[in-house]
């Protein structure tokens, strides 16, 4: 069995979400069976699932593992139900926030409590009651979005979390955690699972003791893939037989143009680079990125391999550029420093310059608030309100892609970036810095887009507008685009994942 470790699967956040379930679905097609393990309480990650194309059986969390809530059934939770329920009378609706819409309830006893909603399916998810007189929060109550109690919270007098229970789909409470006095950190969890009940002092050796368990459920010697830092260390400390392997999504070093022998690690890979002993594999988008691990740390060169993060079905039909929206430029990608889009503003305002119709799509959510002010504080000085179009997180891009006439990518980094890949699957040429370290092997320069000197503006709105205003090169551009991404084909990619198989005896 292959396991894909993630701390969270209820929101697709990054790339990192998208390379993890491309590889699922990979294993799976060619089948080998494959799980992604989360390892962190949501009383909505079974909603995660549904929303990007797997079943529940395609994801374990450890919380539903250890309280035994394999098969659990979908049971209503609406306001009026669970108030008859519980004999709360509502006294007020408190109105909308966001998606989530608030009661305010009275218990039988004559307590008040906050009722939230969560509006998409109408499902109770929080219950807070509180010191009328300090305002303060007591204790509280999360849902399952599946219908059922699945925490409880208990405060201090000062307003401070001091202990949190997690529930089963049966009542049971099966763990515990207590916090220090600030409320602000586990210092151990209790834990009752098979009739023992063991306690845990950090959340890696909890993380390990599930991995442990689930390895040997499925008789042992398992494939076990780290996708994100939270989870390495507890992989690290499985004591179980097994293949351990880290995925590095991107950079591993911490600045965009340090010297790959001396800068500062990347924190997401510090701590399996620097504990190679206890991982079998290292695993990297790209053959530059293997190489410069391996100058790094020439002591773990035959465990760190080079496998793309994503793959083509090269399955589509292909659409001629004047089938395409001729003044769209596009871009996907989240917004956050790294990805330099107040480059990108500046590359736009150029481009209007001479062509004043053009417009910037971009597609992708926000992880870095002050980043996001940045870029509207841009857009505003710019004057570029009417020409900017943020699209926000959507699934599947396959439709929008075969619209757009350019995609431009202005990121300092790159691990591999999956959007350009994606891009030149359905044709669009890509116009994109070259920066370390995926852009390099997926942009051939003249051929499927424009490889671009790191920020040199003038070169990228010249590219652009080239591919905006000529129609015989964007065409050539674009059959070379759907040429390219052949080479990234299933059955290649799955070609190196057999050779890791193998490695693992699996």
């Amino acid at each position: 069995m292959n396991f894909f470790i993630n701390s969270d699967l209820s929101n697709l956040s990054s790339g990192i979400e998208h390379a993890q379930l491309k590889r699922l679905r990979l294993f799976q097609q060619f089948g080998q069976p494959a799980k992604i393990l989360t390892t962190y309480y949501r009383n909505n990650w079974a909603e995660g699932p549904g929303r990007f194309g797997l079943t529940t059986n395609d994801v374990l969390n450890i919380f539903d593992y250890f309280g035994h809530n394999i098969h659990v059934h979908h049971r209503p939770n609406h306001i009026a139900q669970f108030c008859r329920q519980h004999q709360y009378q509502i006294l007020q609706n408190l109105g909308r926030q966001g998606v989530e819409q608030g009661y305010l309830v009275q218990t039988a006893d004559g307590r008040k409590a906050v009722v939230r909603v969560y509006i998409p399916d109408q499902q109770v998810i929080s219950v807070a009651f509180g010191n009328e007189t300090s305002k303060r929060t007591t204790y509280a109550e999360g849902y399952d979005t599946r219908g059922f109690l699945s925490i409880k919270y208990y405060f201090g007098t000062q307003g401070k979390l001091k202990k949190q229970e997690i529930v089963n789909d049966q009542g049971q409470v099966f763990c515990t955690e207590i916090f220090n006095r600030s409320g602000t950190k586990v210092l151990y969890t209790d834990l009752i699972f098979r009739g023992q009940t063991q306690r845990f002092h950090d959340l890696p050796t909890l993380q390990a003791y599930f991995l442990d368990q689930v390895n040997q459920d499925y008789a042992g010697k398992n494939l076990f893939i780290s996708d994100r830092y939270e989870c390495t260390e507890g992989l690290g400390r499985m004591q179980t037989p097994a293949t351990k392997a880290v995925f590095i999504h991107s950079h591993f070093i911490t600045h965009f143009d340090g010297d790959v022998l001396t800068d500062k690690l990347n924190y997401n890979y510090e701590f399996g680079l620097t504990h190679p002993q206890k991982f079998d594999l290292f695993i990297c988008p790209t053959e530059q990125e293997r190489s410069d691990i391996q100058r790094r740390f020439p002591n773990i060169e035959h465990q760190v391999v080079a496998i793309p993060s994503g793959y083509t079905k090269n399955n589509w039909s292909p659409v001629a550029i004047q089938q395409r929206d001729p003044n769209q430029i596009m871009m996907v990608a989240r917004i956050s420093a790294e990805k330099q889009i107040p480059q990108a503003l500046l590359i736009l305002q150029r481009v209007l310059n001479h062509l004043p119709h053009v417009h910037l799509d971009i597609y992708g959510g926000v992880t870095s608030t002050a980043e996001y002010q940045l870029v509207q504080a841009q857009i505003q000085a710019l004057h570029l309100q009417e020409a900017v179009r943020f699209k926000g997180n959507i699934d599947n891009l396959s439709h929008y892609y075969d619209q757009a006439r350019v995609l431009l990518s202005t990121s300092n980094t790159e691990g591999f970036g999956l959007s350009l890949l994606e891009a030149l699957e359905h044709g669009v040429p890509v116009v994109g810095y070259d920066c370390r370290y995926v852009n390099s092997e997926l942009i051939q320069d003249g051929s499927n887009g424009y490889l671009i000197p790191l920020n040199d503006l003038q070169q990228a709105t010249k590219r652009v507008i080239q591919i905006l205003t000529n129609s015989t090169l964007a065409q050539k551009l674009s059959t070379q685009a759907y040429q390219s991404a052949k080479k990234f084909a299933a059955p290649q990619l799955w070609s190196r994942w057999q050779k890791v198989l193998q490695r693992s005896n699996l």
